[in-house]
């Protein structure tokens, strides 16, 4: 699924809008939020600015919505194919498995999220809107409820069990390590080692 054609918004000309979201990704990943302008989406999309103003209200509303679009599509990812008569365990290592590959088949969406987050814009941003978020605080208040996962705070518990993804995304892009399936499958293990009892 192209996360670019996810916005709820009302696209005139699909291929066009699609070329903007994808040149902001691109010029993003490559400049930087404060290389950006308009006129330099619209030359990287061969669109013109005033085509830009039809989906967004400014700049910063296209790098907003943008952001969200791709959280979303991680959320979605993410929970692919879960089902409610799994254990706490079980659902854990899918997330984990799904959050890795999805992310690992999109890099370029890393990274735009990444630098979004450093910006001040991230400030209008509420985490708890995206589906993962609540579903994984759900779960491991689940398994805190249960007795299989520790009573942590669960910002900690998220941090040791989630932030490695990235970690080892970068580590496998940058050649310090191939992460094929087996080795995903170590990394969950010990993530869910790490919060469990």
């Amino acid at each position: 699924m192209n996360v670019y054609s996810l916005f709820i918004m009302r696209p005139r000309d699909l291929a066009k809008y699609d070329a903007i979201t994808s040149a902001t990704v691109h010029l993003i990943n490559t400049l930087g939020f404060d290389g950006i302008s308009i006129s330099k989406i619209a030359k990287k999309a061969n669109v013109s600015p005033a085509t830009i103003y039809i989906y967004f209200k400014n700049k910063e509303d296209l790098f907003t919505k943008l952001y969200i679009d791709i959280r979303e599509e991680m959320s979605q990812g993410a929970l692919q194919g879960l089902q409610d008569d799994i254990t706490t365990e079980q659902a854990f290592k899918s997330i984990w498995y799904n959050s890795f590959t999805y992310n690992l088949n999109h890099p370029e969406y890393l990274v735009f999220r990444e630098k979004f987050e450093q910006t001040a814009m991230m400030e209008n941003i509420k985490k708890n809107e995206f589906e993962v978020y609540q579903y994984v605080r759900n779960l491991l208040q689940r398994g805190i409820d249960e007795n299989t996962i520790k009573n942590y705070p669960l910002p900690i518990l998220t941090a040791f069990a989630f932030i490695p993804v990235i970690t080892l995304i970068k580590f496998h892009l940058s050649g310090i390590i191939k992460m094929d399936e087996e080795h995903i499958k170590q990394a969950y293990e010990i993530a869910w080692n790490a919060i469990s009892k």
